[in-house]
């Protein structure tokens, strides 16, 4: 019989990311972080006394425990800023760590990741197997990822910014001429919720918006206010050139100093069938086909919020037709199935074998009412007629 070891370390304990399940908020960010600096591994540790427990990373497979001695993280925690490691093979202190002699990494840079009180419980770092050296702006995009996982590390602590029980959950639902039908579920978690979702017709085209800022409360709740009436004031502009004038507005105020946002924005163009879009950091959006086909609706952009100001935007665009269900949530939505990527695969599936959205939303509800979700859930069914 295998024991867990102890973390040994009184603020990870309090964190409850010790030996937690998987959980899709971590994965997406080291998915995110993977791609953007095209390294063999991304992952967020979790940092113990003698050993370290992964938490976040992109494949979905578990590392599960690894040694401090063996890898990089516990020198991390002890770090204000970042640690970068351009070629273990050639630090003699690194050389012999099981990082670089079992799995070949000889770069390394990570970021600690700390509690409220300041206390350093865990990494987000970057491994690969060839050396190299991030520049300026490699570091800052790496900080700001690390502040969008020390985000998630806060809301992750049993009690943070505790709200209440799931409310009941208000819906909304509205069909466009015989083009389209609209539907969208709210399941704030307290009294107010930082999940925003909304959408508008004008003309031949239709505007959706689902946005997720970070935190809860009042402040979070009028910052959702916000962003979700910018993005739909700005209805005749293409979704990119929308976020873009947001995030400028933004920049100017400083709106998003202290939180960010992961939002997905969409114009509808029922005529042709096009859905312009952009994902920043939600990854949380499907396009079920009529055929049974299904294609997840995503990009490399990061929060609104945390993007540095070389990193380009990227958009996406898809064709819709006659049949085909476009499906988005927010990240608690998948804490109502088992917390990783998956879930969203079984939100898909959920939804096809309904017979309508309000079928789906009353089975979805039934789930948040009898799982632990911590947090706001919201969802927004697009229908194809």
């Amino acid at each position: 019989m295998t024991t867990t070891p102890s973390s040994g370390v009184p603020a990870v304990e309090d964190s409850g990311l010790w030996d937690s399940p998987p959980d899709e908020r971590f994965d997406r960010i080291t998915r995110v972080a993977q791609e953007l600096f095209d390294v063999d591994l991304a992952l967020v540790n979790v940092v113990g006394a003698d050993d370290i427990y992964t938490k976040g990373q992109p494949d979905g497979a578990r590392f599960g425990f690894s040694s401090v001695a063996e890898v990089f993280c516990g020198d991390t925690v002890q770090q204000d800023d970042i640690l970068e490691i351009e070629d273990a093979r050639a630090i003699e202190r690194y050389a012999s760590r099981g990082a670089v002699t079992h799995y070949g990494m000889r770069f390394y840079a990570g970021i600690p990741l700390r509690n409220d009180r300041g206390d350093a419980v865990a990494t987000l770092c970057l491994l690969d197997g060839d050396s190299r050296h991030l520049d300026a702006a490699e570091r800052e995009a790496l900080y700001r990822l690390g502040q969008w996982a020390q985000a998630e590390v806060r809301q992750a602590q049993p009690g943070a910014e505790a709200g209440g029980a799931a409310s009941a959950a208000p819906r909304g639902d509205c069909l466009v001429g015989d083009e389209l039908r609209l539907a969208a579920l709210a399941i704030p978690h307290g009294l107010i919720s930082g999940d925003r979702s909304g959408w508008q017709q004008f003309g031949g085209r239709v505007v959706v918006t689902l946005a997720d800022v970070m935190g809860k409360g009042e402040e979070a709740g009028r910052l959702a206010d916000e962003l979700l009436a910018a993005l739909q004031s700005r209805r005749d502009s293409a979704p990119l050139d929308a976020v873009r004038s947001v995030e400028d507005e933004a920049r100017a105020t400083g709106r998003y100093r202290d939180t960010f946002a992961t939002l997905f924005h969409a114009v509808i163009d029922t005529t042709t069938g096009i859905v312009d879009f952009v994902d920043a950091g939600h990854g949380l959006t499907l396009l079920l086909r009529a055929d049974g086909t299904t294609e997840r609706l995503r990009s490399h952009n990061l929060p609104l919020g945390l993007r540095p100001r070389e990193l380009a935007w990227e958009a996406g665009q898809v064709e819709v037709a006659r049949g085909d269900l476009i499906v988005s949530v927010s990240d608690r939505a998948l804490d109502a199935y088992d917390s990783t990527l998956d879930s969203l695969r079984l939100i898909g599936e959920d939804l096809r074998r309904s017979a309508d959205p309000d079928d789906f939303f009353r089975d979805l509800s039934v789930r948040v009412s009898t799982q632990p979700v911590d947090d706001d859930v919201t969802a927004v069914v697009v229908s194809i007629h």
